[in-house]
């Protein structure tokens, strides 16, 4: 039972301090340990307490009760040019964004686990200049930031050797704000607005033996019901008014299927097949109460989107283990009309180290990746949005610290 109480009041503790911002929309960086194979086996890989995130079944591989807390930093890098009348115009974006998250498990015996986590699925942040062709466009887009936590509470029941089973409630809070600039510059409207719902998580692990597994799992949609304020600045003509606000996305299901392999007495293989059903996103609705505009959806018709990622450890010795990944993450957002200078998201691809030294009860994590994106455009858009062509990349580097009692 003292294990319980220390278990309780850090992870307590490490939920409450992790207050996090998201780069991107649908995140993975909620993991320093498989951010260095490039989230190849998430959920099945065994090595850390984020399995809750991924598939709760893989809850019942850590043999002792334990928290975990790490961070991730990522550098979003971006360039874009603008095309058409935008001809010749350039606007740059380059800021760090820490991504923290923190997990603890409670193993009530060898076929019942319990865990709690908080983390950052979904995520969005792009800032452009107050002066730049982009924030001075027809939409001017300034600033947008999205950011949807997860608090997590799973269990995860080993029916035999071989088949594990756990489910996730998750409890999850979502705020957004967009900055545009009005009449060229000279004012700016902020729409905000917050909100919370539930979704759930589900999974189920296969072990064929100590050195081979799969898991499944299915992470459930979420309409997320929102409101706030939507403010509206112009001095030059003395207005400073607020107004209500209101949006209901809806954040998309997932399906993830992972395996790990050891293949050789210091060698493991890793694989990750995600799919997220992205498809119903075809509008972010958004509403206000300002008569000049009380209807602001914006047309995205995403796709559903595929991410394959691969990863390889190797076991140096009792304390060290190395690994690396490679992945390829597809962007839902496929064409050049509906793709949007809020986000100009593109396909990816991942590359990825990372390093684990274990002593006695504690591990300690690191992980690094680049990420590479294809040029993206933004193209006679319905919304109005800049013309541009945008070049990308991103850093990920994170520090991850784990405890078992």
């Amino acid at each position: 039972m003292n294990k319980f109480y220390k278990f309780a009041a850090v992870s307590a503790l490490a939920l409450v301090c992790a207050e996090a911002h998201a780069a991107g929309y649908q995140l993975n960086e909620y993991s320093v340990t498989n951010l260095g194979r490039s989230f190849a086996g998430v959920g099945v890989s065994g090595d850390d307490y984020s399995a809750l995130a991924y598939n709760p079944a893989g809850m019942t591989l850590i043999k002792r009760s334990g928290v975990q807390v790490g961070s991730t930093v990522t550098q979003v890098h971006s360039k874009a040019k603008g095309e058409g009348r935008f001809a010749g115009q350039k606007t740059d974006m380059d800021f760090l964004i820490p991504l923290p998250s923190a997990f603890g498990q409670y193993n009530v015996d060898d076929k019942l686990f319990l865990g709690a986590g908080i983390y950052v699925p979904f995520g969005l942040a792009t800032r452009y200049g107050h002066d730049s062709f982009v924030a001075n466009g027809p939409t001017g887009a300034r600033k947008s930031e999205l950011e949807v936590i997860d608090f997590n509470l799973s269990a995860a029941y080993k029916l035999n050797s071989n088949l594990s089973l756990g489910a996730s409630a998750i409890f999850r809070r979502i705020t957004g704000s967009l900055t545009s600039n009005l009449m060229g510059g000279m004012g700016y409207s902020d729409f905000k607005v917050k909100g919370y719902t539930g979704t759930f998580n589900v999974g189920a692990m296969y072990e064929f033996n100590e050195n081979a597994r799969i898991g499944l799992s299915y992470r459930h949609k979420s309409i997320q019901k929102t409101s706030g304020k939507h403010y509206i600045s112009i001095p030059a003509m003395g207005m400073n008014e607020k107004y209500h606000s209101a949006s209901d996305p809806e954040l998309p299901a997932s399906i993830i299927l992972s395996g790990y392999f050891k293949t050789a007495p210091k060698w493991a293989t890793t694989a990750t097949v995600k799919y997220t059903l992205w498809h119903r996103f075809g509008i972010f609705p958004g509403k206000s109460t300002w008569p000049a505009r009380r209807n602001l959806d914006v047309p995205y018709r995403w796709k559903d989107a595929w991410n394959v990622a691969l990863g390889e450890d190797y076991y140096l010795n009792n304390n060290w283990t190395l690994r690396a990944g490679v992945a390829y993450d597809q962007s839902p957002s496929r064409s050049n009309t509906y793709r949007t200078n809020r986000i100009p998201d593109s396909d990816r691809v991942w590359l990825s180290l990372g390093a684990s030294y274990a002593k006695d009860n504690y591990q300690v994590d690191f992980g690094f990746a680049h990420l590479f994106f294809a040029h993206g455009k933004t193209k006679n858009s319905p919304s109005g949005d800049v013309d541009a062509k945008y070049h990308s990349y991103s850093n990920m580097l994170g520090l991850n610290f784990q405890y078992k009692f």
